[in-house]
């Protein structure tokens, strides 16, 4: 599961302003399940220290609940901890290959590029910015939303508002139901996950792994609507790897070219074979 659901609470609406707690919530998008996750609360003092707060935004905090101004405003953890700490988090679930959400385009993953700047600048080779993403990985919620046509306000929140974890782990719940609305005949109730299929072949075949495929009606190739992460899990007894990805049960069986010893250039997703057609 690479995708990460982000949330912070901040005094500003805009890149540069003061960022008081952040939370990450790794989560698969197809089954609403939920990973590891990230909360740290800083103190507000030392976030001033990195930021300049929006009189409009200090006014809305003095209208929200005890419970949410105390979550935001009395951490502790000095801010270039917690951004060493949350680089290492979303290199470490993401696996190199994070996909950041954010609940709106400009709010959320914009302001911790300005923070990370300001409070644990990091600069490649060339003096370019180094995020814990890449720019093209970025992802918004509210565009799932609207895309999905579902209404938020029916989905349930668990814990106080405005407070990040409880918002990001409410905003996987958001994006789970936006995708099912979306994407009815990929739900986990219509699909198995994903298996290794192996099949003795012969070394005389000219296209074994096209054959097997035929064999099975998975030819031809269908492409994946899913994010395209791969693990090589297992091979056929030629040496050409097979491979599930970590969305798993939609794949068809997606060509994916990787040269082999005897010639050969298949290796393939092959999902399991489903017992009757569903709908």
């Amino acid at each position: 599961m690479n995708n990460i659901m982000i949330d912070i609470e901040t005094l500003g609406k805009k890149r540069g302003c003061p960022v008081l707690s952040i939370a990450a919530v790794q989560f698969d998008l197809q089954t609403g399940s939920v990973g590891e996750t990230f909360y740290e609360r800083m103190s507000c003092d030392a976030a001033l220290t990195y930021g300049l707060p929006e009189i409009s935004t200090l006014e809305w905090w003095d209208k929200q609940s005890n419970e949410a101004r105390d979550a935001a405003f009395n951490g502790t953890r000095p801010p270039v901890s917690v951004a060493a700490e949350l680089r290492a988090f979303l290199q470490r679930t993401g696996g190199g290959r994070c996909i950041p959400w954010g609940n709106g385009s400009v709010f959320d993953i914009t302001i911790l590029e300005g923070w990370f700047d300001r409070v644990d600048p990091q600069v490649d080779a060339r003096g370019d910015d180094i995020y814990p993403w890449k720019f093209w990985n970025i992802a918004d919620l509210r565009t799932l939303v609207c895309l999905s046509g579902i209404n938020v306000k029916t989905i349930p929140f668990a814990g106080e508002k405005h407070n990040a974890l409880a918002d990001a782990l409410h905003q996987v719940k958001i994006a789970h139901a936006a995708w099912r609305q979306l994407f009815p005949r990929w739900n986990v109730d219509h699909y198995q996950r994903c298996e290794i299929r192996t099949e003795p072949l012969s070394s005389n075949d000219v296209a074994p792994c096209e054959r097997v495929l035929r064999t099975r009606g998975h030819w031809p190739i269908q492409s994946c609507p899913g994010e395209m992460s791969i693990y090589p899990l297992g091979q056929h007894p030629h040496g050409h790897k097979t491979f599930i990805c970590n969305l798993g049960h939609n794949h068809i069986g997606e060509y994916m070219p990787e040269p082999s010893s005897d010639g050969h250039d298949h290796s393939v997703f092959i999902r399991k074979q489903d017992d009757e057609k569903q709908p």
